[in-house]
């Protein structure tokens, strides 16, 4: 649940300008993405390509000030769900919005069967690993793994089932 104040909006009904522009900012903080900025045309692309999913990428709202918060981004892609991105504004960190985001995510994904989301995580990422450390990842080579499970549930042939990592 997010903190009081703060609402949810998914990306498609998000305004595509403040959405690159928050996009821009949180990469700022991802190692390796430092400067980065999207083309306008480039990320309306990227965005809403093939692997977009607009219940799973979502956008965290201040309801006072209509400011962009942050956002989770899991794709649909042939291997399965993947955490592209979950990051928050630097004035709203150390609230539970990443995790109230994920969480809300990973309930579409609980509904519709899926049983795993691949992701890569920097490991000078702390803030990153500790979340999704937190939440059940399992860490294997330079990897962090997570796999939330439904109780009574397992992965599909009854065994861990790991998707190698792919582009969104």
């Amino acid at each position: 649940m997010l903190p009081a104040g703060l609402s949810v909006l998914s990306a498609a009904d998000a305004d595509i300008t403040r959405l690159r522009l928050l996009d821009d900012a949180l990469r700022q903080d991802v190692p390796g993405s430092e400067g980065w900025r999207w083309d306008a045309e480039q990320f309306r692309a990227e965005t809403f390509g093939p692997f977009f999913d607009p219940a799973t990428y979502l956008v965290a709202v201040d309801r006072a000030s209509g400011e962009y918060a942050g956002l989770v981004r899991i794709w649909r892609n042939r291997a399965g769900p993947r955490l592209g991105l979950i990051a928050t504004r630097a004035q709203y960190r150390r609230r539970g919005i990443a995790r109230a985001l994920l969480g809300q995510a990973f309930a579409v994904l609980a509904a519709r069967g899926d049983t795993s989301v691949a992701s890569e995580v920097d490991d000078t990422n702390v803030a990153s690993v500790s979340l999704l450390t937190g939440l059940g990842a399992r860490r294997y080579g330079g990897n962090a793994e997570l796999i939330r499970r439904q109780p009574g549930r397992s992965a599909p042939g009854g065994s861990e089932e790991r998707r190698p990592s792919a582009g969104p």
